[in-house]
């Protein structure tokens, strides 16, 4: 029988990056193009608009949206692992994340705030908490089945 061997922080951050991921690129592809979420999360740090198309900004907008998804779930699993209120931990981790891309827009004119309706980013911040909750579970059912 194998052992469990990944960390939590990576079981929680790779659902958690894949499920946002695709709520990313569903928006994006109802709102025109599937790659308009990521195109503004990358126009942020080079200070560049998101409708100028460039590739890179997608690149580099998709690998910020993985690393910062990673920062959020680490941070997820090191309070969680502490405390028997999963749920509405995630809910304050989704809550902070909407907050932060909120701020974040505000303060550049840049970001995904600025590209999705108020409603996508709402889903999002579900979507959000929901795999937190779920990646936590799946994380820690293996040890326990083991």
């Amino acid at each position: 029988m194998h052992a469990h061997s990944e960390s939590p922080t990576i079981v929680v951050g790779s659902l958690a990056t894949a499920a946002t991921t695709g709520a990313l690129v569903a928006m994006g592809h109802r709102a025109g193009h599937v790659a308009m979420a990521f195109a503004a999360i990358g126009a942020v740090p080079f200070q560049r608009t998101s409708e100028s198309g460039v590739v890179g900004l997608v690149f580099i907008g998709f690998v910020f949206h993985v690393a910062v998804t990673f920062v959020w779930s680490a941070l997820y699993v090191w309070i969680a692992q502490r405390s028997r209120h999963r749920a509405i931990i995630a809910i304050v981790f989704a809550v902070a994340n909407f907050l932060c891309s909120w701020i974040v827009t505000w303060s550049t004119a840049r970001g995904i705030a600025g590209v999705l309706p108020l409603g996508d980013r709402i889903v999002y911040a579900i979507i959000f908490a929901i795999a937190l909750v779920v990646g936590m579970r799946y994380a820690f059912s293996h040890s326990r089945n083991a």
